[in-house]
């Protein structure tokens, strides 16, 4: 039982510290990026967290803190693909984003520009394939972090879409909107979004959580305790009157 407690409050620790990091750029995004530039309590509870953040943050920690620890070379043909069309994709994407900032539609994206999206990334292919071929020290770069980043906003964008469903169909809220924004995808996610989470949460993962497993292993069972049941506490209450009766 002791086992069970120490591991929920590890994890309860880490949900709640990206919650805060969350809401922490959440509000920061809307005063300093997002018309009309003004301070918004974001998300559904009124205290400063997103849970949508902590629960990512710890889906992400799971499924990858096995992965993350593994070199993962471009001597494998198959990361070597992979890591070619992410780069590729990612630059030749965004190109096009700041050249021709009005294209909504993934479908009217792909039939326009899917052509030489995809000369492109065979051309770029076969070169590091043919360069890599003959060059051991390119061919042991490890693209762990590619693998990564892209796992990311596989998982990020999925998690976005229901999350928006769901508030939308049964909280009847509205809590972002991307109908006119770059490549979104029923207003409920779209590219520029994806790629920030992305990126925040590979940057997370990589210079963030060693110092928050370090914190946890070096801290004693009942500081844990305490910091779970001063944050849990009101957070459920947070939870109970804004979300359930409200």
């Amino acid at each position: 039982m002791k086992k069970f407690i120490n591991k929920f409050s590890n994890y309860y620790i880490i949900f709640c510290i990206y919650a805060l990091i969350g809401w922490i750029y959440e509000v920061l995004w809307m005063r300093f990026v997002v018309e009309p530039h003004e301070f918004i309590n974001r998300g559904v509870l009124f205290g400063p967290f997103l849970p949508i953040y902590g629960f990512g943050m710890l889906l992400l920690y799971f499924l990858l803190k096995k992965f993350i620890s593994k070199k993962h070379t471009l001597s494998n043909f198959k990361y070597l693909v992979i890591s070619s069309i992410v780069i590729v994709t990612f630059i030749y994407t965004t190109i096009i984003e700041y050249t021709t900032p009005k294209i909504y539609n993934v479908l009217f994206y792909l039939k326009h520009y899917g052509i030489g999206l995809l000369i492109v990334n065979i051309i770029v292919l076969l070169i590091i394939y043919f360069i890599s071929k003959n060059n051991k020290k390119i061919r042991n770069i490890d693209c762990t972090i590619i693998l990564v980043f892209l796992i990311i906003w596989i998982v990020t964008t999925l998690l976005e879409y229901v999350s928006h469903y769901v508030i939308d169909v049964y909280f009847h809220k509205m809590l972002w909107d991307y109908t006119y924004d770059f490549l979104n995808i029923n207003a409920r996610v779209n590219w520029d979004a994806s790629r920030n989470f992305a990126i925040g949460g590979t940057a997370l993962l990589y210079l963030v959580q060693p110092f928050i497993d370090k914190f946890l292993k070096n801290s004693k069972d009942k500081t844990k305790y305490i910091i779970v049941l001063i944050v849990g506490i009101p957070m459920f209450i947070d939870f109970i009157f804004n979300v359930i009766f409200k």
